[in-house]
């Protein structure tokens, strides 16, 4: 598994998917200096997590995992190298599993740079205007624990747009799938299905109901696990001839 987990990150090097990795949390530092140099930024350091936060989930988290499993189905459909890669005296399950943890593991390596990313622009800020000041103490607990748990969320949307990329060929029909569903999640955030639709289980860690945010957790997390699973045992036992 090691040897499999190696081999796809080897993969990646010549591709755009360190560039979709860096994106959001440059974005997010950005849009924080920018926003606090102006005089509309947070004025606290817990709104200021929470800020960066609710930008993660709502847009970043799941158009990064779009890029992100495009891009890295893109690394064997694009030169077709699926039967070569399944065709190696490794099963196929691994195979296929070795790619989910990368993804996963870049995921989280992700989130961990945003929630960071938002700590930079806040202290940027403060090196820029002497005079801007911002109450109370950097919560990295909270930062971190809200960026974790919208991580396992975000399993599920995770798992339905790594299915996608690995079942079509072409780069856009997971892209397209993935930018729809996350303009319907902007839409259907105040619906009270809005807590099983997979684009919106990571916003849903901000709820103020800690019910809610439970369910929520329990059905990105353990309902992407479960679709992982199946997706697995499904793409090891297709023809790619």
């Amino acid at each position: 598994m090691i040897r499999a987990i190696g081999c796809e990150v080897l993969k990646l090097r010549r591709s755009l998917v360190l560039l979709v990795a860096a994106t959001p949390a440059v974005m997010v530092y950005l849009l924080g200096v920018l926003a606090m140099t102006s005089g509309h930024g947070a004025g606290e350091w817990t709104v200021l997590v929470m800020s960066g936060s609710a930008i993660w989930a709502y847009f970043l988290l799941p158009m990064t995992t779009i890029g992100l499993a495009a891009l890295m189905a893109q690394t064997e459909h694009g030169p077709g190298t699926w039967s070569w890669s399944l065709a190696l005296p490794v099963p196929r399950w691994q195979i296929f599993t070795a790619k989910i943890l990368v993804l996963l593991g870049m995921m989280a390596l992700v989130s961990a740079s945003v929630a960071l990313a938002a700590f930079a622009a806040a202290w940027t800020a403060l090196l820029i205007d002497p005079d801007l000041v911002i109450a109370g103490a950097p919560d990295w607990a909270l930062a971190f624990r809200l960026h974790a748990q919208m991580w396992i969320a975000g399993i599920c949307v995770a798992a339905v747009q790594w299915g996608i990329a690995h079942r079509f060929r072409s780069f856009a029909a997971p892209v397209a799938i993935g930018i729809g569903g996350t303009f319907v999640a902007v839409a259907a955030t105040s619906s009270e299905y809005g807590i099983y639709f997979p684009w919106l289980m990571p916003v849903n860690m901000l709820a103020t109901d800690p019910e809610r945010a439970q369910i929520a957790l329990a059905l990105g997390g353990g309902g992407g696990t479960l679709l992982f699973v199946l997706l697995v045992i499904w793409l090891s036992r297709r023809d790619w001839a």
